[in-house]
């Protein structure tokens, strides 16, 4: 493996580290990391991140991948932002300017690291950006469109993203946040926010990062001409996803807004999972909602001080 610190002075432009978090996801990777070897930006390279897949998987990335990109080999699952954070530092040491991060199963539009080095060039106030993220039509993209921006509402536990095309077609649109999809993070904002939260594991690391942007001064942004294609895996989020979202909102609140918006936050969790509950109940064909239940016990009880963050 090529030593990070090699990579700085090999172009005169900016360097750009894509990362790619794998967990068990060998075939999405290397379509992943196929359409990133296919940019037409020429500083870049490539780290893949192997979440603790087992020795057979990280074989077989590194027979197929390994030499003409990094793998950082995790010796545990540090979850989504956990392992996007060896990425991360690991293009610090690169001495790079920009770090994608991206999830495993997307496509990325060979244009659209150019596109995204532009436009942080030239809006200097960005710390992070996102292509426009296009999926096949379903129920999470009714026109083809799965986030073309998007607010975070803590208070309410809640995230809405725009699935529409913005009206004006201008460089860089803003957001409210960025989804860990495809976040294009200017380094050098990292060293006032830090990097991902990693006691959160999966989901709601992002509306976090993208809040310590803020409030760092920084904008968020969504840059239309960049495309990335993002496989969706359906409507039915998985118990993982069920307990993560509620306990993490819960957390990201408490994190932002102390207490009472955590306390808050609480209630919405709560409140939805009644509200499913009872939609099982009357009609029969829906599991009970024991996975946000149990998400929502796990944050009240972090929020409490009567469990550790992490345990």
């Amino acid at each position: 493996m090529r030593a990070a610190t090699d990579l700085a002075n090999a172009d005169p432009r900016p360097l750009v580290v894509s990362i790619v978090v794998n967990y068990h996801g060998l075939e999405q990777t290397r379509v992943c990391v196929a359409s990133l070897l296919a940019a037409d930006y020429p500083s870049h390279s490539i780290v893949v991140v192997d979440n603790a897949s087992g020795r057979l998987e990280l074989d077989a990335l590194r027979a197929t991948l390994g030499s003409s990109i990094e793998i950082i080999d995790s010796e545990r699952n540090l979850g989504y932002g956990g392992g996007a954070n060896l990425g991360l530092e690991w293009a610090r040491r690169a001495g790079a300017a920009y770090a994608w991060v991206l999830n495993n199963d997307t496509e990325v539009d060979p244009r659209s690291v150019n596109e995204l080095v532009a436009v942080m060039e030239r809006e200097t106030d960005y710390g992070i950006l996102t292509p426009q993220i296009d999926a096949p039509i379903g129920p999470e993209a009714p026109f083809g469109i799965w986030f073309a921006g998007g607010t975070a509402n803590l208070t309410r536990a809640i995230t809405r993203q725009q699935v529409v095309a913005p009206s004006s077609r201008t460089a860089v649109e803003p957001t409210g946040y960025v989804t860990g999809c495809a976040m294009f993070i200017r380094l050098q904002a990292l060293d006032a926010t830090g990097l991902f939260w990693e006691p959160l594991f999966l989901y709601w690391e992002d509306v976090d990062l993208s809040f310590r942007m803020r409030r760092a001064g920084w904008r968020l942004g969504v840059v239309p001409e960049a495309r990335v294609l993002h496989f969706v895996h359906g409507s039915s989020p998985s118990n993982t996803y069920r307990y993560y979202s509620s306990r993490n909102a819960i957390l990201v609140a408490k994190r932002h807004l102390h207490g009472r918006g955590a306390a808050r936050a609480a209630f919405w969790v709560a409140a939805r999972a009644l509200r499913s509950c009872a939609q099982s109940l009357i009609k029969r064909d829906r599991p009970l909602p024991i996975a946000e239940a149990r998400g929502l016990v796990a944050g009240v009880a972090v929020t409490l001080g009567l469990r550790r963050l992490g345990s």
